[in-house]
């Protein structure tokens, strides 16, 4: 379940900061997933190059792009961002997204998801917390 999840994660992070200016930094990040499995952390390093922060969907480069994920009712304030996500694809997946850039270097994001696969509902929340560590790897 995880993997389906940290790529619709890394999707969401696209649409709602597409349109503003680049409100992080180019580096190597680290982002570490709480609440995806019961009790369970897991952190993962990626690179936002110069390129990716310049448009924010480049986030999502590493995520599904056929996941078909629409967002919508995005609301602004201040530093934070919230909106709805739905996916169609690889299973049906819905959440209630929020995003907040504390600077620079490091933005949280939470959501509340119901996921559809095999016939069942999967309820949960998922929080994020994105840092910048430094520079990518040649």
């Amino acid at each position: 379940m995880l993997r389906p999840l940290v790529a619709i994660a890394l999707a969401l992070v696209a649409a709602p900061l597409a349109a503003q200016a680049p409100e992080i930094r180019p580096g190597l990040w680290e982002f570490t997933i709480a609440g995806a499995q019961a009790g369970k952390r897991v952190t993962q390093r990626l690179c936002f190059t110069p390129q990716r922060v310049k448009d924010m969907k480049n986030v999502a480069a590493k995520g599904d792009p056929a996941a078909d994920c629409k967002a919508s009712n995005e609301k602004v304030a201040g530093k934070t961002r919230s909106f709805d996500l739905a996916c169609t694809k690889p299973n049906p997946y819905r959440a209630r997204v929020t995003i907040t850039v504390d600077g620079p270097d490091n933005f949280t994001m939470a959501q509340d998801f119901t996921l559809e696969r095999n016939g069942k509902k999967e309820q949960g929340t998922m929080s994020f917390s994105y840092r910048r560590i430094g520079e990518c790897p040649k």
